[in-house]
């Protein structure tokens, strides 16, 4: 008698979620009563609900930028190691030296502008000045030293100890093995034991359990060395590819097929930006990449982003170039994307709800006997 009840319970069930399934509002209209996530950019990840703050850090929706600390480059600047040779031995032309300033900055914000925008992962390209023995951030020309910035950060997340950020040490110029070891000593010293340790996935720490740890920086570094450190986190770990176009259409495409096949383990990085070759730059001597890669791009970026959707083959990571236009909507537009995971959790949880009101009407009125 007890099989047969439970395959009528089992009945029940499935017809109890069904109607749930027919019942459940919409993503659209539950997601409008939701509160603006980037209501303020300066404390954002410190102020998301609960149910967010407990998915995995590798599925949250997380705005970056693109050569993070460019905004120092000015037509004064040096030729830095990363530049073409040619421009290096052309770069007295004042000429060109003002082409390549405009060609090369990527963002207007610096460090702390860019974190209390919002942003919280930055790309890091590293140049030694053997002239004056000084680690620089550089894109073709130098710009603003290591330690300034690490100074600036590592105060901002003094301040605000509920924001974590992700630093991508992704390419290094004039470097040797000493190198690395005073770049590493100049991270360690900066963040210390707020540095994540390396546990081979990401899925298993969230905001909450990153914050209940006290870790603030998850550290990529996209080299090989000889360390005993611990907090160096692998190239796997954070996929980040690049479509190396100037063809927006292309670009959005590509970016939507990547994301098709990222793994659910690790992070991921969806470069919108768009990479201009010479001959981009030779046709457009008098405009700057702020221009033609940004300003031109914007409302085609906006769009792609507002299509996504955080989560397992979802958006992690989304860097950009010039997130300061149009008063940060770059960030603002990322960061609101969590609101669909926190509309997918609560329909999930309405649902579970639901389906144990059906099973305790049908213990209290079909088989009173077994209350």
């Amino acid at each position: 008698m007890s099989g047969f009840l439970g395959k009528i319970g089992t009945l029940f069930y499935i017809f109890a979620l069904i109607h749930l399934i027919n019942c459940a509002p919409s993503d659209q209209h539950y997601g409008s009563e939701l509160q603006d996530l980037a209501d303020d950019l300066e404390n954002w990840m410190e102020f998301l609900p609960d149910a967010i703050k407990s998915v995995p850090i590798n599925y949250l929706a997380i705005p970056g930028t693109h050569d993070s600390f460019t905004s120092d480059i000015t037509k004064d600047s040096e030729v830095s190691p990363d530049g073409e040779d040619i421009l290096k031995q052309l770069e007295w032309l004042s000429i060109v030296k003002v082409v390549m300033a405009n060609w090369s900055k990527t963002q207007a914000y610096d460090v702390t502008a860019q974190l209390q925008a919002g942003i919280r992962f930055f790309d890091l390209r590293v140049c030694n000045n053997t002239a004056d023995n000084t680690l620089y951030f550089c894109h073709g020309l130098y710009s603003t030293d290591v330690q300034s910035v690490l100074n600036d950060m590592s105060s901002y997340l003094s301040e605000h100890p509920n924001e974590v950020v992700i630093l991508d040490c992704q390419h290094f110029y004039a470097f040797t093995d000493d190198t690395h070891a005073t770049l590493i000593g100049m991270l360690k010293n900066a963040f210390n034991t707020t540095l994540l340790p390396y546990a081979g996935s990401l899925s298993s720490w969230s905001l909450s359990s990153l914050n209940d740890n006290n870790y603030q920086v998850i550290l990529i570094y996209r080299e090989s060395v000889q360390t005993s450190e611990t907090f160096l986190w692998p190239s796997s770990s954070y996929p980040t590819p690049w479509y190396n176009t100037m063809n927006s259409t292309y670009l959005l495409s590509s970016l939507d097929t990547g994301l098709s096949t990222r793994s659910n383990s690790n992070g991921y990085i969806s470069q919108c930006v768009l990479t201009p070759g010479v001959n981009d730059i030779l046709t457009n001597l008098l405009s700057t990449l702020k221009q033609k890669c940004a300003v031109d791009f914007e409302s085609s970026r906006t769009a792609w982003i507002l299509e996504q959707e955080p989560g397992a083959n979802g958006v992690n990571v989304i860097i950009g170039d010039f997130v300061d236009l149009s008063d940060d909507v770059f960030s603002k537009s990322i960061i609101n994307l969590n609101s669909k995971l926190l509309t997918t959790r609560n329909i999930f949880m309405r649902g579970i709800s639901r389906i144990g009101q059906y099973i305790n009407d049908l213990k209290r009125y079909i088989f009173p006997k077994l209350v």
